[in-house]
């Protein structure tokens, strides 16, 4: 998703997304490679959405780890299920790819972090949905960028089993942020959902939230 932002207020944050070519997807051992046009485009800052699927891991579950357990800021876990547009139906198999920002609202970077993740930062991870379209994601809160001038939120994307294009869902945002009103929700222009999680703390001290993920497939 492209945001505009005040970049006198932030020295980096990323832009995101589409691309008008149609992208052509090579594989090379266990890592996929998008080209446009013959050219390596997964490390610009406007990378096709298929770069998000780039050096996934071949061994996923429904549960997706973002933020190891050293990372600074509070615990979080969202669960959810990916349904169909039936609103019943589960969708199984559908892998997601997330990333957010860390609790001071930067992209942060390890410096290990290769093509997308680059502009991504290190928290991000994918999962896939199970049998039943169940997902988890355990990470930290993210928090707004520097200047508050966006709800916090975690950007995410959908893939699909057969070999149609991966779309975006509208970002994951929380309930209690000022920021997320009407005006917030009514501007979205993606699937999924309006994308707003109610999170609230556990005894354990964890923030725990659920979204329902409606496609329109």
């Amino acid at each position: 998703m492209k945001r505009v932002l005040n970049i006198s207020i932030i020295p980096v944050i990323v832009i995101l997304f589409l691309s008008c070519s149609k992208p052509a997807i090579q594989r090379t051992d266990n890592e996929i490679k998008v080209t446009i046009g013959g050219k390596d485009t997964c490390e610009g800052p406007d990378a096709d959405i298929n770069c998000y699927f780039a050096g996934m891991p071949a061994d996923l579950t429904n549960i997706m780890k973002i933020a190891d357990d050293g990372e600074p800021g509070e615990r979080m876990i969202i669960t959810g299920q990916v349904l169909r547009s039936d609103r019943v139906t589960p969708y199984p198999g559908v892998i997601m790819y997330a990333y957010h920002t860390d609790n001071k609202g930067y992209y942060s970077k390890k410096g290990t972090e290769t093509g997308i993740r680059k502009w991504h930062g290190h928290l991000y991870g994918w999962c896939v949905t199970d049998e039943n379209g169940r997902y988890e994601i355990h990470s930290i809160r993210p928090s707004r960028y520097p200047g508050n001038i966006a709800p916090a939120h975690i950007h995410s994307a959908l893939k699909f089993t057969n070999d149609s294009q991966p779309v975006h869902i509208n970002d994951f945002v929380f309930k209690d942020d000022s920021l997320v009103d009407e005006n917030y929700i009514s501007s979205q222009r993606y699937e999924g959902g309006s994308g707003v999680v109610e999170l609230i703390k556990s005894s354990d001290g964890i923030l725990r939230g659920e979204r329902k993920i409606v496609l329109e497939k």
